[in-house]
């Protein structure tokens, strides 16, 4: 009889708790998503590039392949020079640790695109694994 009340107790601490630390991912997928939607939606190739990886993929409406932080600055310098960014709104977060991602929707140009960044979190450091941007 107390086995099972220990038992009971233990699982109902349990279930309590993790409402809580999953509504703190969330959280957390939110804020890091946001700034990184800030410093694309800026328009900077360079301010934006420093949440990519050394190595990243990226396909920038129909470019597409794994590349070097600094070239995929350019293929984002490039985007920019024909679409300036205006808004970035998130549709839906996603994931677990320590692989997130996020859809949203970049209004740039006078258009609209479905940007979906995936981001490797670890520890307090967060980088972009792949960003795939095509026309919505």
């Amino acid at each position: 009889m107390f086995r099972k009340t220990i038992i009971s107790l233990l699982l109902s601490c349990f279930l309590a708790f993790v409402p809580t630390f999953l509504n703190a991912q969330d959280a957390e997928s939110k804020v890091v998503f946001t700034s990184i939607g800030n410093d694309l939606k800026s328009g900077d190739a360079t301010t934006f590039s420093q949440w990519f990886a050394d190595d990243i993929e990226i396909d920038v409406l129909g470019t597409a392949g794994v590349c070097s932080r600094s070239q995929a600055r350019q293929l984002m310098k490039n985007f920019y020079s024909r679409y300036t960014p205006k808004s970035f709104t998130i549709v839906h977060l996603s994931g677990s640790l320590p692989m997130r991602y996020c859809i949203g929707t970049l209004a740039a140009g006078g258009e609209r695109f479905r940007v979906t960044l995936f981001v490797k979190s670890q520890r307090d450091v967060h980088t972009l694994q792949q960003i795939r941007i095509e026309k919505d």
